[in-house]
C-alpha cells in the first residue's frame, strides 16, 4: 500500500514539475515578444526580431519534447502502479525490497536469455525455479513460445497467468 502512494507522490512530482516547466517556457517566450515589441529603430527590430523568432521556434521544439517527455513518463507510472509487487521479502534483481527502488519490477524477461537473478524477478519463479529454466532452455534449444514455460517441472499454469505478461522469447 505504501509503495503505491510513493508512486503516486512520485507521478504528481513529475507532472508538476513539468507543468513548471513548460509555464517557465512560455514566460519565457512572452519575454521575448514584448522586448521585440519595445525595440525602436526599424533596423533594430528586424534583426532582434528573427533572433527572438529563432529562439521563440526553439523553446516550442523544447516545450513539445517536454510534452512528449512527461507522456511517456505518466505511461510508464501507469504500467509500473499496476504491477502488484509481493510484500514478502524477495530477491528482485537491480531493485532493493526495501521499496527505495523499484528500476525493474515490471521489466519484461527474455526466457531464452534470461540470467537466474533476472527470472528470479518474475512472480513465483524462486531461484529454483529459474535454475530449472535455464536447464530446460539449454536441453531444448530455447523456448520456441512462452506458453512452453508450462513444459518446465513445477511450473504451471496459475504461475503462467502470472508472468506471462512479463515474459518474452
Amino acid at each position: 500500500m505504501q509503495k503505491e502512494l510513493d508512486k503516486s507522490k512520485t507521478e504528481k512530482i513529475k507532472i508538476i514539475l513539468a507543468v513548471c516547466i513548460i509555464f517557465l517556457m512560455c514566460a519565457g517566450s512572452a519575454f521575448a515578444v514584448w522586448q521585440i515589441q519595445q525595440k525602436n529603430s526599424p533596423a533594430e527590430k528586424s534583426q532582434e526580431a528573427q533572433n527572438l523568432e529563432g529562439k521563440i521556434s526553439e523553446l516550442n521544439r523544447k516545450m513539445d519534447e517536454l510534452s512528449r517527455a512527461i507522456n511517456d513518463a505518466k505511461e510508464q507510472v501507469e504500467v509500473e502502479s499496476s504491477v502488484v509487487v509481493s510484500t514478502k521479502t524477495q530477491k528482485v534483481a537491480g531493485a532493493s525490497t526495501d521499496g527505495n527502488s523499484l528500476s525493474n519490477v515490471g521489466a519484461m524477461v527474455n526466457i531464452n536469455s534470461a540470467s537466474a537473478d533476472q527470472l528470479d524477478t518474475l512472480e513465483g519463479i524462486g531461484s529454483a525455479y529459474a535454475q530449472r529454466i535455464i536447464e530446460y532452455r539449454e536441453a531444448s534449444g530455447g523456448f520456441k513460445s512462452i506458453e512452453e514455460i508450462m513444459n518446465v517441472k513445477g511450473i504451471g499454469e496459475k504461475t503462467f497467468e502470472k508472468i506471462k505478461n512479463r515474459i518474452t522469447i
